[in-house]
C-alpha cells in the first residue's frame, strides 16, 4: 500500500471556513455564520456525484474545532446505504502512522527505545539485519524491500513465524541507514514488535493504549464483522470489488503480516476527528512524542530533498512555505489521505471507496476551493503533477509525438529506473486517465523491468482490457498468479474472463 504520490494545491490565500455540515443519513444539518466556503465544498463534491460517480467523505478540522465533516454517494449502492461520517472504510498506509504512534507509546511507557535494534528482539536475526533500529524501520531507512518476494498478497494467510522467517532470508535492498525507500515490510516487523513487546495483539494494543483513552470506538480491522458496523463497499470503475472483510473470509482469516500494521486499517470521519485531536491536545502522547514523530529525519529517495521521512509520515513543504505533514494509502480501490498543516491549525482528511475518482483527483480541488474559493487548476482535468521529477520526466517522455517504445526513449537519455514505485506512479496516472496506448508502453517496460512485480502485470492485464485484447490480459493475470499464488485481483479477473 504504496503512499500516494500528490501534489496538494494549497495555495497562497487564506479563507476561514466558518460553515459546519454534517451529514448523517439522512439528517443534514449546515450552520452557516457568514463564509460560504464550505458550502462551496459541499456542492462541488455534491455535483461530483452526480457527474463523476464521487463516493466517500471529507473531514476538515481548524484549531480543533471540526467545520466540516460530511459523507457523499453509497456506502452500498445495491442496499441504497449512503456514505456518512459514521461509514467505515479503508485508511491504507495512513494505518503505518498508527503504527508509529504505538512505537512512541512504548517508548513513554519505557518498554522500547527508538534506538533498540533488531537483535534484541530477534536473537537469531541473520548479522546483515542484526544492528537495523527502530528508528529506520520507523523511516524507511532499514533497507527491507517494499513486499516480500512472491508473497501471497494483503490476504495471504502467513504467521509471525512464517513472515519473519521469509523477511530476514531475503537480502536487503541498501545497507541500513544509506537511504530512504518506502517499505511495507518493515512497518510489520515493527508490529511485531509492538505486539512481543507488550503482550498484546496489534489491534488490542492500540485500542488500550490509544483509542480508549480519547473515546475512539471503530477504529481497526473490523474483523469478524460486528451488526453495528457500517464498512463502505469498495468499487472498481463502478462494480463492486468487495471489502477487506469479503477478501479475510476469502482467505480464510485475517488480518496477515502482509497487511497487518502496515496498511488496512478501517475509521470513520467521526473516528478520524477524535484521532486528529489527540495530536492536537496532547491527550495520548507527551508533546515531545509528537514532535519526534513530525520531524524530518531523513530524506526520502528520489524526491530531490522535498519530502522528507518522519515516524510514519512525509514531510515537505505547502504552496504558502509553512510546514505539511501527510499520510496517505491506497489498494487501488479505496483512497485516502491526511494532510496536517499545523502552522494553519488545519487539518484535511479525505477517503474514497470509488477507485476511478480517488482523492488524489478530488483533494487538491478541494484545498483550493479552501484558501482560493475557487479552482484554479482542476485535478481531474490537468496534467499530473509529481512530486517524484523522474516519474515527471518519464510521463513527458511518453507524451511526445514520436515516442513509441520508452525503453529505446530512456536509453537515448542514459536514464536507468531503479525505483519501481517511478513506473507506478506513472502508470496508474495513464489509467485513470484513460490512455491505454502510453500506458501500454509504460507497463510493457514496466513488466521487462521488474518482472517480479505483481502489481504491474494487474495493472498492464487491465490496460490490455482497455484495448479489448483479452488473450493477452489472461496471459498478464496468469503471470501475476504465477509470481503471487492466491493473488486475489488475478484470480478475480481471470474468473470474470471465464478463463482457467
Amino acid at each position: 500500500m504504496k503512499n500516494l504520490i500528490i501534489s496538494i494545491a494549497l495555495f497562497s490565500l487564506s479563507a476561514s471556513c466558518s460553515s459546519n455540515i454534517e451529514h448523517d443519513g439522512n439528517k443534514k444539518t449546515e450552520t452557516n455564520t457568514g463564509n460560504d466556503t464550505c458550502k462551496i465544498i459541499d456542492d462541488y463534491l455534491s455535483k461530483l456525484v452526480t457527474e463523476k460517480n464521487f463516493s466517500g467523505g471529507l473531514l476538515i478540522v481548524k484549531n480543533g474545532k471540526k467545520i466540516f465533516c460530511k459523507g457523499y454517494g453509497f456506502a452500498n449502492k445495491d442496499q441504497n446505504i449512503p456514505f456518512t461520517p459514521t461509514t467505515l472504510a479503508s485508511m491504507g498506509s495512513i494505518t503505518k502512522a498508527f503504527t508509529a504512534a504505538a512505537i512512541m507509546k512504548l517508548t513513554e511507557q519505557n518498554k522500547l527505545a527508538v534506538t533498540d535494534e533488531l537483535k534484541k528482539f530477534f536473537p537469531t536475526i541473520p548479522k546483515d539485519k542484526a544492528n537495523i533500529t527502530i528508528h529506520q524501520l520507523l523511516t524507511h531507512s532499514s533497507g527491507f524491500h517494499e513486499f516480500l518476494k512472491q508473497d501471497g498478497g494483503d490476504y495471504e494467510k502467513i504467521n509471525t513465524a512464517d513472515f519473519l522467517k521469509r523477511a530476514f532470508a531475503e537480502p536487503l535492498a541498501f545497507t541500513a541507514g544509506e537511504k530512504a525507500v518506502y517499505t511495507n515490510v518493515g512497518m510489520s516487523i515493527l508490529g511485531i514488535i509492538i505486539e512481543q513487546v507488550s503482550g498484546l495483539d496489534y489491534e488490542a494494543y492500540l485500542k488500550k493504549n490509544l483509542f480508549e483513552p480519547v473515546g475512539i470506538k471503530n477504529i481497526g480491522y473490523k474483523y469478524p464483522l460486528t451488526s453495528s458496523d457500517t464498512i463502505a463497499i469498495g468499487y472498481q470503475m463502478g462494480k463492486a470489488w468487495g471489502t477487506h472483510q469479503d477478501h479475510f473470509d476469502k482467505a480464510g482469516g485475517g488480518p496477515y503480516w502482509n497487511l497487518k500494521a502496515n496498511g488496512g486499517l478501517e475509521a470513520s470521519l467521526e473516528d478520524m476527528y477524535l484521532w486528529v485531536n489527540s495530536f492536537t491536545n496532547n491527550t495520548i502522547l507527551k508533546k515531545e512524542s509528537i514532535e519526534k514523530m513530525f520531524t524530518p529525519h531523513i530524506a526520502e529517495e528520489g524526491y530531490n530533498g522535498e519530502s522528507f521521512f518522519g515516524y510514519g509520515c512525509n514531510i515537505s513543504k505547502s504552496r504558502r512555505n509553512t510546514k505539511m505533514i501527510d499520510n496517505g494509502g491506497s489498494n487501488g480501490i479505496y483512497f485516502a489521505r491526511i494532510v496536517r498543516l499545523p502552522e494553519e491549525g488545519l487539518v484535511f482528511y479525505m477517503v474514497t471507496n470509488e477507485s476511478s475518482i480517488g482523492t488524489n483527483m478530488v483533494l487538491p480541488n478541494i484545498s483550493q476551493l479552501y484558501f482560493q474559493g475557487k479552482i484554479v487548476q482542476d485535478a481531474l482535468t490537468m496534467s499530473p503533477k509529481f512530486q517524484n521529477e523522474m516519474s515527471k520526466h518519464i510521463y513527458e517522455i511518453l507524451h511526445k509525438p514520436n515516442t513509441t517504445d520508452l525503453q529505446a526513449e530512456l536509453a537515448k537519455e542514459n536514464i536507468k529506473i531503479d525505483d519501481d514505485m517511478v513506473l507506478l506512479d506513472v502508470g496508474q496516472t495513464l489509467i485513470n486517465e484513460k490512455k491505454p496506448i502510453k500506458a501500454l508502453m509504460l507497463y510493457k517496460y514496466y513488466t521487462k523491468s521488474f518482472p517480479n512485480i505483481v502489481v504491474a502485470w494487474n495493472d498492464l492485464g487491465d490496460v490490455y482490457l482497455m484495448d479489448d485484447k483479452k488473450d493477452e490480459a489472461i496471459k498478464c493475470f496468469k503471470q501475476a498468479l504465477k509470481i503471487r499464488p492466491e493473488n486475489p485481483r488475478a484470480k478475480e479477473s481471470l474468473e470474470k474472463l471465464g478463463a482457467k
